[in-house]
């Protein structure tokens, strides 16, 4: 049983079941994004904790009948009028105790024996209510402070679920902004980056990663050569071959990327294949000489992906190549340049590939942005790509 539950409340052993049932319905909350599912969730749990013949919740201004569970047999009538006659008696407490209802003078038929009522929402008038129809199941104060319990973690929970919110919108205005920021700064390569971040994720979906690994490529992707920003214009967009000192000057581009991801937080996992997708197979890519298994995976998907894409569009020093000299070269550098396990992805699919090339623009960032911030979604990448078959 958990201690952040029990920790000063001084609940008596008889309420130790209920408060398992109480965390177990913390943890399920987690999982239950719509609000319906977790007026379900609330309502079944607080039956179960309290041993309640029925829960009921109070939609409050909208008029509706109260729903709930184990209430299949009480009309919506008759749960309207129960409803607005114990609310009426709260007084503005926002809790209520009926112990013990004189059966002998109830106004309508069934009538509970005993009922508890904690208000959810003032604003909303949302109410929560256990019913018990059996003289020997009366509610006591430790049924009522289960039920504030329980309240207390979905307003938690849904407050929580506001602050998310707002960091996935800001978060997916962050990288939209450096996404464009990059495409602004070089208009020859503009849409590289999606078509980059799309085509990593097709390999992904053939080398059977996970959808977490694939959502991690696909921003990975849109941000691989954020560090261009810190490019000289003249180098980024020179029409001829470029001298030692340029293409020096443009390699940096990788470590500046990798500084302006490593300083976002829910980005921070990303840093690898931003910094090591220039890195080649034999060790002799840049910034930092990695070779083979030495490469994070992230990395090795995205040099494929964005090789792939440079060769079929045009350059300034350059025409594009038709299909079948990426092809080409794709598979000559294999085991040298490129990882050989993702090549091998790379045949199995390029058609879908070229049409991504064609196509440009098309998925959304948002769904990415989204399971990057889910608990745990880092991990399950991080484990992934050190572990996948090949990798």
């Amino acid at each position: 049983m958990s201690k952040a539950l029990t920790s000063g409340e001084g609940w008596p052993p008889a309420a130790e079941a209920a408060l398992d049932v109480l965390e177990r319905f913390g943890l399920e909350l987690q999982q239950a994004e719509q609000a319906t599912q977790q007026i379900r969730l609330i309502l079944s749990s607080v039956k179960e904790a309290l041993g309640a013949d029925a829960v009921l919740w109070h939609p409050g201004t909208t008029g509706d009948a109260p729903e709930g569970v184990g209430a299949g047999d009480l009309p919506p009538s008759w749960r309207q009028d129960f409803m607005s006659r114990i609310i009426a008696d709260a007084a503005g407490s926002g809790q209520v105790l009926r112990s013990f209802l004189d059966p002998g003078a109830k106004p309508s038929s069934p009538w509970p024996y005993s009922a508890a009522l904690v208000r959810v929402s003032k604003s909303r008038g949302n109410w929560l209510t256990a019913l018990s129809f059996h003289p020997r199941r009366l509610f006591t104060s430790v049924d009522l402070k289960l039920m504030l319990l329980a309240r207390r973690q979905l307003l938690n929970h849904r407050q929580q679920t506001q602050v998310y919110e707002k960091l996935k919108e800001s978060l997916f205005g962050l990288v939209r902004c450096l996404t464009a920021a990059i495409d602004a700064k070089d208009p020859y390569t503009w849409g590289h980056s999606e078509r980059v971040a799309r085509m990593a994720v097709r390999l992904a979906r053939q080398m059977d990663l996970a959808p977490a690994v694939q959502s991690d490529l696909y921003l990975a992707g849109l941000l691989h050569d954020v560090g261009k920003i810190g490019v000289r214009d003249e180098v980024l967009r020179k029409p001829g071959p470029l001298t030692p000192e340029e293409q020096r000057h443009i390699q940096e581009h990788p470590i500046i990327g990798d500084r302006l991801v490593c300083h976002i937080k829910p980005l921070q996992h990303l840093r690898w294949g931003v910094r090591n997708h220039h890195e080649r197979w034999d060790g002799r890519g840049y910034p930092d000489g990695l070779a083979g298994d030495d490469i994070p995976l992230q990395a090795r998907i995205l040099a494929v992906a964005d090789s792939c894409d440079a060769m079929m569009h045009t350059r300034p020093y350059r025409a594009s190549l038709p299909t079948g000299r990426v092809e080409e070269t794709l598979r000559d550098g294999a085991g040298s340049q490129w990882d050989p396990h993702v090549v091998a992805a790379f045949q199995v699919c390029r058609q879908d590939l070229y049409s991504i090339c064609q196509r440009g623009l098309g998925d959304s960032v948002f769904v990415a942005v989204e399971r990057v911030l889910k608990t745990g979604a880092a991990e399950e990448a991080s484990s992934q790509l050190h572990s996948a078959p090949g990798a």
